[in-house]
C-alpha cells in the first residue's frame, strides 16, 4: 500500500486537473485520510464509497455533482466540473481522487490509472498462482517511469516549440517590414545566425544587370573567402533548386558528381546547409548556413527552422522586390528609362549636402537637342521617341559610373557631376557632344547642317550657385547662350 500511495503521488504530481489523492485502510474502519497528512478526512456520505466497488469490480469514475448524492469533501461541496475516481488496489486498501473533467491530460490520465488499476487487479490474482510476476510488476512500474518520463520530456518539447514559433512571429514582423533589399538581406542572415545557433551565414542574389548570381552577403564568412563566388543561371544546383525549394545539406549534395565541386566550395568554407530564395517561380538566390554553435550536425530541428525562416525570407525578399520596381517606376522615365525630373531634383539636392558637408564640389551639365521640333515634325513621334532613347544611351555611355544622367524633361537631359570642379566640365560636356555629333541618327539629314546636334550649358557648387534652384537657373543660362551662339557646342555659366 504504501509503495503504491508513493508512485502514484509521483506519477500525478504534474498532472492539468488533478485534484486530491484520499485512501482508506480496512484496518482503520475505512476512514478516509488524505495522502500526504495523516489525518482522518470528513466525508458527507464517504461510507457508502466503499460500497460502490462491489463483486469484482475495482473502478470508478462519478461526477461530484450527480443526481444521486452530492459529494462533501472536507467540509466543502465539490465544484461541478470536478469528479470523483474510485479504485481498490487490494481487498484491504482503497484509493479516491478528485479531478477537474473539462481537463484533456486529467482525462487522459484517469484512462491510465484505469488500464493501471484492472493490470494490477490481474496481477494480484497472478502473482498469488505464480511467483515469476514479481519481475513482471517490476518491469510494469520501470515503463510507468518511463513514460512519466517522456510526459515530461514532452512538455519540454512542446513548451520549445511554443517559445520557437513565439520568436518566428517576432522575425516575420521584423522582415516583412524591411523593403530595402540589401538591408532585408543581411538582417535576415543576422536572424538565421541568431534562431538556429550557427556560427557562419551567407546569401548569394541574382543580379538583374550582369544576368547571373552575383550578389554576395555575409556573417561570419570573410569577404575573400567568397571573391570568387559566382553562379550562372544554369548551374546544376540552381537548377536542383528550381525543383526541390528545401534546405539540403552539403553532404548529402556532395554525394551527387554534378554538385560535387560547389558542394567542395562550400564545405570548405564551413557551409553545411543550403536553401533557395523563391520569388515569382524563380530561384532568386542561395542562402547558407554552418557551424553550429552546439558542434553538432544540422539536424531535423534546424532544417525545420531553417525551411520556415527562407519562407519568411523568400517573401520580404518578394515584398522589397515589388517596392524597388514600383519605387524605381516612379523614378523613372518611361521613355529613355534614365531618372525623370522627380529623381533628379532629390538626387541633386542631396548631392549638394553631400559636397557641403565634405568642402568638396559638384557640377551640372544641362543640354537640349537643337531643331527638335524640326525632326520630330517632318519624321513623326515615332522618330523623335527614337533619338530621345539614343541620346539617352549615348549619355549613360559617355559619363563615369558615379555621374547621375537624367531626363529634365521633353527634348531636354541633365547630368550630375559629384565631385567635379568647373574647369573640368568642358572636358566632359565636350566628350558627350562630340559622340552625340558623330552618331548616326536615323535620316538626321533633314536637320539643318544635316546634323542632329546638341546644346549644352554647365554650372558648379559652390562657385556658381549655394543651392538647387540656382545651381539649375546657372546651367539653363549657360545652355541658352549656347543655343544664341549658334547651337552644337558648351557654355560655362559666367557672371559677365
Amino acid at each position: 500500500h504504501l509503495h503504491f500511495l508513493s508512485f502514484f503521488e509521483k506519477i500525478s504530481v504534474n498532472i492539468r486537473g488533478f485534484g486530491k489523492l484520499y485512501y482508506a485502510l480496512a484496518r482503520s474502519d475505512w476512514e478516509w485520510k488524505p495522502a500526504e497528512q495523516d489525518m482522518t478526512v470528513p466525508f458527507e456520505k464517504g461510507s457508502i464509497l466503499v460500497k460502490q466497488l462491489a463483486g469484482e469490480s475495482v473502478f470508478k469514475v462519478f461526477s461530484a455533482q450527480s443526481t444521486e448524492q452530492k459529494w462533501v469533501v472536507e467540509g466543502q461541496m465539490m465544484p461541478s466540473s470536478y469528479w470523483l475516481c474510485l479504485f481498490k488496489l487490494t481487498p484491504y486498501s482503497y484509493f479516491l481522487f478528485s479531478y477537474n473533467n473539462s481537463q484533456p491530460e486529467a482525462k487522459r490520465f484517469v484512462r491510465f490509472v484505469d488500464k493501471l488499476v484492472h493490470t494490477l487487479a490481474g496481477l494480484q490474482e497472478e502473482y498469488g498462482r505464480s511467483g515469476e510476476l514479481r519481475q513482471t510488476i517490476r518491469q510494469l512500474e520501470e515503463k510507468l517511469v518511463k513514460k512519466e518520463q517522456h510526459l515530461v520530456n514532452v512538455e519540454r518539447n512542446l513548451r520549445r516549440r511554443v517559445y520557437e514559433i513565439h520568436n518566428l512571429l517576432e522575425v516575420s514582423s521584423e522582415l516583412y517590414s524591411i523593403l530595402n533589399l540589401n538591408q532585408l538581406i543581411n538582417s535576415a542572415l543576422l536572424i538565421i545566425v541568431g534562431q538556429i545557433g550557427c556560427q557562419r551565414s551567407l546569401a548569394l542574389l541574382y543580379d538583374n544587370n550582369l544576368r547571373r548570381y552575383s550578389k554576395k552577403y555575409a556573417k561570419g564568412v570573410d569577404a575573400l573567402e567568397l571573391s570568387d563566388f559566382e553562379l550562372a543561371v544554369d548551374h546544376p544546383i540552381i537548377t536542383y533548386f528550381e525543383h526541390n525549394r528545401r534546405a539540403v545539406t552539403v553532404e548529402h549534395l556532395l554525394e551527387k558528381e554534378e554538385f560535387r565541386p560547389f558542394a567542395e566550395y562550400m564545405a570548405k568554407r564551413k557551409i553545411e546547409v543550403l536553401a533557395p530564395i523563391i520569388h515569382s517561380e524563380r530561384v532568386q538566390g542561395i542562402i547558407g548556413s554552418g557551424q553550429l554553435l552546439s558542434e553538432q550536425k544540422f539536424g531535423k530541428d534546424e532544417l525545420d527552422i531553417l525551411n520556415i525562416l527562407i519562407n519568411m525570407i523568400s517573401i520580404s525578399v518578394s515584398n522589397a522586390q515589388t517596392y524597388e520596381e514600383v519605387k524605381n517606376l516612379s523614378l523613372t522615365d518611361g521613355m529613355t528609362n534614365l531618372n525623370n525630373y522627380r529623381y533628379f531634383e532629390d538626387r541633386l539636392k542631396e548631392e549638394i549636402n553631400r559636397a557641403r558637408r565634405n568642402n568638396t564640389q559638384v557640377s551640372l551639365l544641362m543640354l537640349d537637342i537643337d531643331h527638335f521640333k524640326n525632326y520630330n515634325d517632318t519624321l513623326g513621334h515615332q522618330a523623335g521617341d527614337e533619338a530621345l532613347r539614343s541620346v539617352g544611351w549615348i549619355l549613360k555611355n559617355a559619363v563615369r559610373e558615379e555621374d547621375i544622367v537624367n531626363r529634365y524633361g521633353g527634348e531636354e537631359f541633365c547630368v550630375i557631376l559629384p565631385g567635379i570642379p568647373k574647369e573640368v566640365i568642358p572636358i566632359l560636356g565636350e566628350r558627350i557632344r562630340s559622340k552625340i555629333d558623330e552618331y548616326p541618327f536615323y535620316k538626321e539629314n533633314v536637320q539643318p547642317g544635316g546634323k542632329l546636334t546638341v546644346s549644352l550649358g554647365g554650372s558648379c557648387f559652390p562657385s556658381d550657385a549655394d543651392n538647387f534652384e540656382d545651381l539649375v537657373y546657372k546651367a539653363d543660362q549657360a545652355l541658352y547662350k549656347s543655343k544664341g551662339a549658334g547651337r552644337n557646342r558648351l557654355t560655362l555659366y559666367n557672371e559677365e
